[in-house]
């Protein structure tokens, strides 16, 4: 299933190249392919077991993320199919409780994460102004909105769900909690600096390889404190919202 999620992404960007596809297709589906990839990794290393997979199977939440990325590509209004993805796995929370989905998270875990994302928000909202150019702007809903979509039901949920609570949650039963972090650590920026969406600068990519450095260590820590990717989930998108927010000055 991996394979042929990769050969979709690829054989999407040539199409691109030889202008057969149009470049919003095409980037839906490889970012819908590589969304689908982490979170179907993170469905079968999670998964209950010995039990059969049955309804958990990883495809299924391979092609929830795809139908989310080809929607909001492809039709005004469509990003909010991205929210099928965590309505999939809460309807199947019993079957993956590394994830922690399964009953309500702890109050103080949740405003730890709000503290996390606002803070790391707040910090680029003012080294951005101050050295790159960037700005907070009075936010339009019909714009704002797939971008919140995208991150709870894709990018945020994709990260939390792999990272914190499948490769980290497996690295810290054999580890200590700093190689455990590291590790999920390092593959998150890695992940994040690899985006497309990404602006391609020098700067933007350091910023960020930062930011997503302090994000996914504080989530980790959320993680080992409350066995659930809920309070990551939170901070996650608490912090890109406050970049979604930002505009370079014209």
């Amino acid at each position: 299933m991996l394979v042929g999620l990769a050969l979709l992404g690829l054989v999407a960007w040539l199409c691109a190249m030889a202008g057969i596809v149009p470049t919003p297709i095409a980037r839906a589906l490889g970012a819908g392919a590589a969304q689908g990839s982490l979170l179907a990794c993170a469905v079968a290393w999670t998964a209950a077991r010995p039990a059969p997979m049955g309804d958990v199977f990883p495809i299924g939440i391979a092609l929830t993320a795809l139908v989310g990325a080809m929607a909001a590509a492809l039709a005004p209004g469509g990003a909010a199919l991205y929210l099928l993805a965590p309505v999939w796995l809460w309807r199947r929370r019993a079957r993956l409780r590394p994830l922690g989905l399964d009953g309500a998270p702890s109050p103080g875990m949740i405003l730890a994460g709000v503290a996390l994302g606002g803070l790391l928000g707040a910090h680029l909202m003012i080294t951005a102004s101050l050295t790159l150019g960037y700005r907070i702007v009075p936010p339009i809903f019909s714009e704002l909105a797939p971008w919140l979509a995208y991150d709870l039901g894709a990018n945020v949920l994709a990260a939390e769900c792999f990272f914190r609570g499948a490769l980290f949650d497996r690295a810290q039963r054999r580890w200590s909690f700093a190689a455990a972090a590291a590790i999920s650590t390092s593959a998150c920026v890695a992940r994040y600096l690899v985006d497309p969406l990404l602006p391609r600068t020098i700067e933007v990519a350091a910023g960020a390889a930062f930011y997503i450095t302090l994000l996914s260590v504080g989530n980790c820590w959320l993680y080992w404190r409350s066995g659930r990717v809920t309070p990551g989930l939170v901070a996650g998108c608490v912090f890109f919202a406050v970049y979604r927010l930002l505009h370079v000055v014209r």
